[in-house]
Formats: structure tokens, sequence, C-alpha cells
């Protein structure tokens, strides 16, 4: 199992009391370190190219975020900068190496620890704090060799630019558990399911404000006969943690064990479909300790198999 950061994600610095500052990923990491000892966060220093950000995004996109000189926001949330094209180009390079690493069987799992988050931004776009769609770039990866991906995502909000991006391929199979019309407004519902060729491999299961482990659980329930027949080559995870309780950009009731517990319910199915490999990366999350304690206990279950249930 390989978990990886880079300190120059910090380089994409939003202003004081913006919800996705540096620390969300620093004190997580210094909590894996503290929790299973040094070295539990790996460095990879790699930056993505533009070449490899426009094989998911516009040409033009990029080429602006390449260019730009001042400080900017992509929409009213998402902040960006001359120094923020450093921090995104380490995250998705981070990506794309993990990626590369399961494909050439050297890793069977991993967490990218990175920032900011990628599940909001589409083709053309930035939102919702998110540049560049980090999971996406894996996964186009990923694609030059497999032919069956399932996407999972437990952000509380819906990963509509995720959606976006693969909702016309049969290749990408888009399950996606979120709080119900939260972000983006009226994005997410159970009727969109996918388009053209990629009609029936979307799957969206909002659930209502409130809703906690059993809610959760359920909606997992849901997902495994859709999984046994597609027969994923490869799970990737949007993880955001910004489900849990007391978080201020969701009205969900998980706890950090929970987290635990689905990533153990996700890996095991891995084991059945694909060999076990699992690629995980940081979406949303804004209440940091609990940010730490929920990636604590997915990293648990990818290096030891099980989740922390003693705690």
């Amino acid at each position: 199992m390989l978990c990886a950061s880079h300190a120059l994600l910090a380089n994409h610095r939003p202003p004081p009391g913006h919800p996705e500052h540096p620390h969300r990923v620093t004190w997580a990491g210094e909590a894996l370190e503290q929790r299973f000892g040094k070295g539990t966060v790996s460095v990879i220093d790699r930056r993505a190219t533009e070449a490899e950000l426009c094989s998911v995004h516009d040409p033009a996109y990029i080429a602006q975020l390449f260019s730009v000189q001042d400080d900017m926001y992509l929409d009213r949330e998402t902040f960006f900068s001359q120094a923020s094209l450093e921090g995104i180009r380490r995250a998705g390079g981070i990506c794309l190496e993990l990626m590369e690493r399961i494909l050439a069987g050297k890793e069977d799992k991993t967490f990218a620890l990175i920032r900011p988050p990628g599940h909001h931004a589409g083709y053309s776009y930035g939102l919702g704090y998110c540049v560049i769609n980090n999971l996406a770039l894996a996964v186009k990866t990923a694609l030059q060799t497999l032919r069956r991906i399932a996407v999972i995502d437990w952000d509380v909000h819906h990963g509509n630019g995720t959606q976006e991006l693969f909702e016309e391929t049969d290749k990408v199979f888009f399950i996606d558990i979120h709080q119900e019309n939260l972000f983006p407004p009226k994005s997410g519902g159970a009727d969109e399911r996918g388009r053209n060729v990629g009609k029936g491999f979307t799957l969206n299961l909002p659930l209502p404000p409130g809703s906690g482990r059993t809610q959760y659980f359920d909606a997992l329930d849901a997902i495994y006969p859709a999984l046994q027949s597609y027969r994923p080559e490869l799970i990737c995870v949007s993880a955001g943690f910004d489900a849990v309780s007391g978080d201020l950009e969701g009205n969900m009731e998980l706890r950090p064990r929970d987290f635990g517990e689905m990533t153990s319910r996700i890996c095991a199915w891995a084991d059945i479909f694909c060999g076990g490999k699992v690629f995980m990366t940081l979406e949303g999350g804004y209440r940091v300790e609990s940010v730490s304690e929920s990636l604590s206990e997915c990293i648990a279950v990818l290096r030891h198999g099980k989740p922390n249930l003693s705690e």
C-alpha cells in the first residue's frame, strides 16, 4: 500500500478563512505518521504536464490556467493564482504516478493525499474549490490499459465533474453517494443514468440530510449487484470526508470509523473483482481533525486489511 503527497501542494493557498486550506493535507499527513510511523506518507516528485492535463480538460481551459498572472476566482468559491499552478500540477502528477504503479503491478492499493479536490471540475471549468479533476486524470491513464473501471464517490457533494467526463462511456461505471441537492444544486439525481453508450453506467444514490451509517451502508448494499454485473478491473474512490458529523460543508452524521468500514467493504469487492486493486484520492473534508481521523481509518484498512473496530 502506498500513500503519497508533496509539500508543494501548499503552493495553492486561498485567502485566510477559505475552507480549502493547506492544513487539510499537512495535518492529515502528520496524523498518519504519528499513528503508523515515519515514512507512512511517501513523497512523489512529479508534475503533470500541460499535455497530460489536456487529456481530461479543454486545452483552452488549461492554457488559461498556465497563463494566469494575478490572483483570481474560477467561480465565486474556487481560488486560483500563478503559485497554484505548481500545486495542481503536483496533485495531478501524484495521481498519475500512483495509477501507473497499480497498472505496472508494483502496488495494489494507493491513496493520493492531495489538494485541492477535483470532482467538481469538468471538461472546461473549475467549480466548488476544484481546479483539475485529479481522479479523472488517473482514470484516463488507466483506460489506456483497462476496459472497465468503477469509480465510487462518497464525498458529501455530488461529483458532477467526474460524472460529466465519463457519462458517455461504458468503460467507466460512475457511482456517487451524496447528500441530496446539496452542491451543485439540482445535480446528482437518481434519474441521471449516463448518456449514449454510457447510458446505465452512472448510478447516483442521493441521501437525505442527517443520514448516517445505516443509510450509507444501505447504499453500499445497493451498489454491489451492479458491480457484480459490471466486473470492474479496478476500483477508484473519490474519498471526501465531509459527510462526517460536524463538517461545515454538509449535514450528514458519519463517524471517522465508518469510513474505515466503507473502505473495508470496497477492498473486499476489489478482492473479488480485480485482484485487490484500489486507487483512492482525497476530495472534500473541511473539519481538519475529522479529516485526519477519517483518513487514518481508511489507511489502516488499506495497510492491514480491516478497520479498527475496537476504538
